[in-house]
């Protein structure tokens, strides 16, 4: 039977008058010229008439017929009679025909979706889909809002969080490199404590501190008298005289430390310079750098060796910011890029900034990757041990987005419900890239100024399976009457007061 012409069993009486139709068309033209032409012509006319009325009355009451029932969760379930669906044990939802479901043209991708060369994808996996119809009062009912695919600025954040550190090149190891010795007495004497560069930190006793004095004494008297005599080698003495100086610089002494030391040596007479006498056994430990006690290892009175700590000092002039981005965000992190710091302590306040170190490798333990950000800290505001948050961005250009509250994932591929206007919907298989915060970049399937279904999608998708405009499974998907291999399909439950216990384990008691 050729497609668009009823049959004899669907509407004989239209099949009767088109015959009725053909016989007059045909005694109709080679007549045109005769006066009988005109009335031939108004039957003609009426019996068309006639036969369209009743093709449409046919069409009209073939779309009102309830195919079958089924699941909105579970399409596969069909049952000739209402009922609960046995899987989810919903009510089952009537399927009407539609006036289009009599001719059934052969189903191809739709408009405007990626061919499967594009996807990837065979001819054979790729699903079929056609548009369809929801009522607008029940989308209305559902809550379904739409979105407008569109160009725009698409950014990657990247957000981590943090915690201040101390800048570890700021800190300063305190201790007495030439020799053992004694704390006679402590000035930096709890942890934290601010200091000044210059200020004293300790008094130091120490035996070789003694020795050293003495040979710098005679040396620099040495050096002060080699210019005011000639002395046949002035280059050699210059050179020893630096050997010394340098040998006293191992005691952390200050410039001034050693010009006061250099007064004394000149103003002292032979004699003491003999016998030693106005030499001190102690010096002032002062501090290098203007900061913190970082690390306080001394107590006063205790006996200490050559190079241990005593003191660590900070500078907090600058911060260390270390983040921990996720695994997923490591390859897009880079040495240089900029970044912004904020803080639950300081709310409103943005510190801008760009990543100065990133570790080699991921912190196991947690699959983080580790960056450094460098501060300013004037004034000390930012303080070590506070959280902070480190903001990224990467900006990927203009370009064509969908709101990703408009896509379905259906394991290998998305789904969109394209909304064309009262009521017509249409599901579009699309291509997608990068998930950019609450978009997706779309590479195909989609066309820009489009309205997409962004709200209740989900139950348009249920209802899309349920007028079988989507076949996602097309491939996988059973034949009907059968729900796999050797197992039979879902049914309905049978019509109230029939019950079939055939095959129920009987219970204990029963």
């Amino acid at each position: 039977m050729r497609e668009g012409k009823p049959s004899p069993a669907k509407g004989g009486r239209g099949f009767l008058l088109r015959g009725v139709f053909d016989r007059l068309r045909g005694s109709f033209f080679p007549s045109v010229n005769s006066s009988r032409s005109l009335p031939l012509l108004l039957l003609t006319l009426c019996l068309w008439g006639w036969l369209e009325t009743g093709s449409a009355a046919a069409d009209s009451q073939e779309e009102g017929r309830i195919l079958h029932y089924t699941c909105t969760m579970h399409p596969s379930v069909r049952s000739p009679v209402p009922g609960k669906c046995p899987i989810c044990g919903m009510d089952l939802v009537p399927v009407h025909a539609h006036a289009s479901s009599s001719r059934k043209p052969e189903e191809t991708p739709l408009s405007g979706s990626p061919t499967p060369a594009a996807q990837g994808v065979s001819d054979q996996s790729t699903p079929k889909a056609s548009p369809f119809f929801v009522p607008p009062e029940r989308l209305q009912a559902i809550g379904v809002r739409t979105g407008v695919v569109e160009r725009r600025r698409l950014m990657r954040e990247l957000r981590a969080p943090a915690i201040l550190a101390v800048d570890e090149s700021k800190v300063v190891d305190i201790n007495v490199k030439a020799g053992d010795g004694y704390v006679i007495k402590l000035y930096a004497d709890y942890l934290w404590k601010g200091v000044r560069k210059g200020e004293k930190l300790a008094t130091i006793l120490s035996e070789n501190w003694v020795q050293a004095q003495m040979d710098y004494i005679r040396a620099y008297r040495a050096w002060r008298r080699s210019l005011l005599i000639q002395k046949a080698n002035p280059i050699l003495l210059d050179q020893q005289f630096v050997h010394i100086r340098n040998r006293i610089r191992v005691w952390d002494l200050t410039d001034a430390q050693i010009r006061e030391l250099e007064t004394y040596a000149w103003s002292m007479s032979t004699n003491d310079v003999r016998t030693g006498k106005g030499i001190r056994g102690t010096f002032d430990l002062l501090s290098p750098i203007s900061g913190h006690v970082h690390e306080k290892n001394v107590v006063e009175g205790m006996r200490f060796s050559a190079g241990q700590t005593l003191f660590r000092l900070v500078n907090l002039s600058r911060i260390w910011v270390l983040a921990q981005f996720s695994e997923d965000q490591a390859p897009f992190i880079s040495e240089g890029q900029s970044c912004e710091v904020t803080l639950p302590a300081l709310p409103g306040e943005r510190f801008r900034s760009s990543i100065d170190f990133m570790q080699p490798h991921l912190t196991e333990a947690v699959r983080r990757l580790q960056v450094r950000v460098i501060l300013p800290n004037p004034g000390h505001k930012l303080r070590p041990g506070m959280y902070a948050d480190v903001t990224a961005h990467l900006d990927y250009g203009v370009q064509l987005a969908v709101q990703s509250d408009a896509v379905i994932p259906t394991g290998r591929r998305f789904v969109v419900f394209v909304d064309h206007g009262g009521g017509h919907l249409e599901p579009r298989f699309v291509q997608l890239g990068e998930k950019l915060d609450d978009e997706y970049q779309v590479l195909a399937g989609l066309h820009e100024g489009e309205q997409v279904v962004t709200g209740a999608n989900f139950l348009i998708d249920a209802e899309s399976r349920v007028q079988g405009a989507l076949q996602i499974w097309s491939g996988e998907q059973p034949a009907e009457g059968t729900e796999g291999p050797g197992k039979p399909a879902p049914t309905a439950p049978p019509p109230a007061g029939r019950h079939h216990h055939q095959g129920m384990p009987r219970m204990p008691g029963m």
